[in-house]
């Protein structure tokens, strides 16, 4: 009876190995409690759709030596995804791993201008002395009397009343000169432009005069001669008015009438010591 009992045992044994052996690799194999084959060697199989997590390191097992990690190479310097808000220039670091590109342009500094003087470019109008404006604040036009002095300035001009007064008169003559040859033209027509041509004649020659009259400090000369520039004037537009007849000349006119005017103010003001 032993015998047999033995003989069954040893059977059972071997068709539960043989049983283990054929049994399907996918199949969940769970060892039993009392079984002398220790857990951690046995295979644990999850079904396929889920995920096995990481086995619990056996004590069994030597842990492994840390791995010294290798040097890693600078990385070249990517340029970022961040989103930079208009107007912040992101700075820029200078370092031998990341020079600065040549071919972007750099940020202007704060403190430089983003645009330059108008210094040297032509745009900065030649400013008249103090003493000039102190001379044309006597006249009734002194705009007029600055506008018409300062093309004339130069750097030997000198800002006293007597060299201001010069350059009023010859300021005043030259334009008178220039408006004859539109006199001229016009007094081809008859009426009363022709009057106007020898009146402009006449004040060019009164200008003249005027002006050896002040070289020579003649006061009296040089006062009738500047009133009877303006009188020139006024006469050629009283000759359109009497006539009935359109005034071509009545701007022109009256700017010349204005700029002998300021003349005459200069030349009799306190400012003129002849």
């Amino acid at each position: 009876m032993d015998t047999n009992k033995n003989l069954g045992a040893i059977v059972v044994i071997a068709v539960s190995a043989l049983f283990a052996l054929f049994t399907s690799v996918d199949s969940e194999c769970v060892p039993l409690l009392n079984s002398y084959v220790a857990r951690s060697l046995l295979p644990v199989f999850l079904p396929s759709n889920t995920e096995a997590p990481s086995p619990a390191p056996s004590q069994d097992t030597l842990s492994p030596s840390p791995e010294i990690p290798a040097p890693k190479a600078a990385a070249p310097t990517m340029p970022s995804s961040r989103k930079v808000s208009p107007g912040v220039v992101p700075a820029v670091t200078t370092s031998p791993a990341n020079p600065p590109s040549l071919s972007e342009p750099m940020a202007p500094s704060p403190n430089e201008p983003l645009i330059s003087s108008g210094e040297g470019l032509g745009l900065i109008p030649q400013l008249l002395p103090p003493e000039i404006k102190t001379v044309c604040a006597e006249t009734d036009f002194p705009a007029l009397c600055e506008s018409s002095i300062q093309p004339l300035l130069t750097g030997q001009t000198k800002p006293d009343p007597e060299s201001v007064l010069l350059l009023m008169i010859r300021a005043s003559h030259d334009a008178t000169k220039s408006a004859l040859d539109v006199v001229r033209k016009l007094a081809e027509e008859g009426g009363a432009a022709s009057d106007c041509e020898e009146l402009y004649d006449l004040a060019v020659r009164n200008f003249d005069d005027a002006v050896e009259a002040a070289k020579s400090r003649d006061s009296g000369t040089l006062n009738i001669n500047l009133s009877a520039a303006m009188t020139d004037f006024v006469t050629c537009s009283d000759g359109f008015e009497e006539m009935g007849e359109p005034n071509p000349l009545a701007d022109v006119g009256d700017k010349l009438m204005k700029m002998a005017s300021n003349c005459l103010a200069i030349s009799t003001s306190s400012l003129i010591k002849f």
